[in-house]
């Protein structure tokens, strides 16, 4: 398969995971019978290790109605609220894919010029609703002339865990380095191929997100077009995540100590043996999950899951598992509630349902936010964490 990154024919089959519903896509009963499936396929290009799927769903389709909101996680509120003193001497900030306004609120408090650019149009319309001045609009040429009219250069711009969606990155890059001053930052918080290897984090793959980033083919990404990465740390949101920090080449084309690091860190671990070994491991630990959840009904024992964000579609449609064995899942986000899990069918509830459903397991399936979780629940339960399964 030819790699849509460096355009050159050295990526190979490395994990397939069946045939997947749209992981976003939160059905009601009336949906069931017309739910799409698609084969999720992840390929690895040898040549400049970009990991992506081999299908990719139209972005209208995928993000115009949206069932994400990210001011719902208290951890993702606090990252944000850390990012947002992180550039504060900024003068003008454009968020791409900025969702509920979770920086734009922030940003806002802090007395930072700020605007918004997020496709879906219920998300964008709570935000809107909210005060932050948010376009209903994918980010592309006709959003950055209409921004650089209307409201002029930004000296920075932010595109937080929305990289990883895009359908062409070489021209989304080309949009950016467009829009912003010459001086200017791109900040790009984006999930990292590293850490999904290292943890074992299948379920991190979704037909939502097309691209799965090393730093080595960021870098070859952003030097095609005139820019170069000055600096790069690991951050805590989705499992593990990198941010980037990339300039115009020209005024300033220094690469930090830890660029360089992570460059050669990847020459000698994303290969093809490590994506074998990953695939043998992601089958073990969802045959233990699966496993457990049987041995739990077996003895009695009612499960329910909390959180529903999109890898619950991967687990639980590459895995079998349905309300069979996880009877309900309660998600904060009250576009999820009363709906049900992708493919799966498992019906999707609000906290205040565990008051007369009490279940003696919860499955964490956002278990980077246990701690917040057991705080929700008041610690009164015992808890799953499904990849690999292990009772904390």
């Amino acid at each position: 398969m030819k790699c849509q990154l460096c355009n050159q024919d050295d990526s190979i089959l490395f994990l397939d995971l069946g045939n997947q519903p749209l992981a976003n896509k939160y059905p009601m009963e009336k949906d069931f019978e017309t739910e799409d499936f698609f084969p999720l396929q992840v390929f690895f290009c040898q040549r400049c290790k970009n990991v992506q799927l081999g299908t990719t769903i139209s972005r209208e389709r995928m993000f115009e109605d949206y069932y994400y909101l990210s001011s719902v996680n208290p951890g993702l509120v606090r990252h944000f609220n850390g990012l947002a003193k992180k550039i504060a001497p900024a003068r003008f900030v454009v968020d791409i894919g900025s969702n509920d306004g979770i920086l734009l609120k922030p940003l806002k408090q802090l007395g930072i010029r700020a605007i918004g650019v997020d496709p879906s149009i219920n998300v964008s319309k709570i935000a809107n609703d909210q005060g932050f001045l948010t376009l209903t609009s994918f980010f592309n040429s006709e959003a950055a002339e209409k921004i650089k009219k209307d409201f002029g250069k930004p000296d920075v711009v932010v595109a937080s865990s929305i990289f990883t969606h895009v359908e062409d990155p070489h021209q989304f890059v080309e949009d950016v380095k467009k829009v912003m001053v010459d001086d200017g930052v791109f900040i790009l918080e984006v999930e990292y191929i590293g850490n999904i290897l290292e943890n074992i984090q299948f379920e991190r793959f979704y037909l939502d997100r097309i691209f799965y980033y090393s730093l080595t083919s960021l870098s070859k990404l952003f030097d095609t077009h005139g820019m170069h990465i000055a600096d790069v740390e690991k951050i805590e949101p989705h499992g593990g995540s990198l941010r980037v920090v990339a300039r115009k080449n020209g005024l300033d084309s220094f690469s930090s100590d830890a660029v360089r690091f992570f460059l050669k860190e990847e020459e000698n671990t994303l290969n093809l043996s490590r994506l074998e070994e990953f695939k043998h491991t992601v089958d073990a630990y969802l045959s233990a999950f699966r496993d457990k959840l049987k041995e739990y009904k077996e003895v009695g024992l009612k499960v329910a899951g909390y959180s529903a964000p999109a890898r619950v579609s991967t687990i639980c449609n590459y895995g079998g598992i349905g309300p069979s064995l996880i009877e309900f899942i309660v998600d904060d986000s009250p576009l999820k509630q009363n709906r049900h899990s992708p493919g799966t069918h498992i019906p999707i509830v609000s906290r205040s349902y565990l008051g007369g459903h009490k279940p003696d397991v919860l499955v964490v399936f956002a278990y980077e936010y246990l701690e917040d979780i057991k705080k929700k629940t008041n610690g009164g339960y015992r808890y799953l964490m499904p990849i690999p399964p292990k009772e904390v």
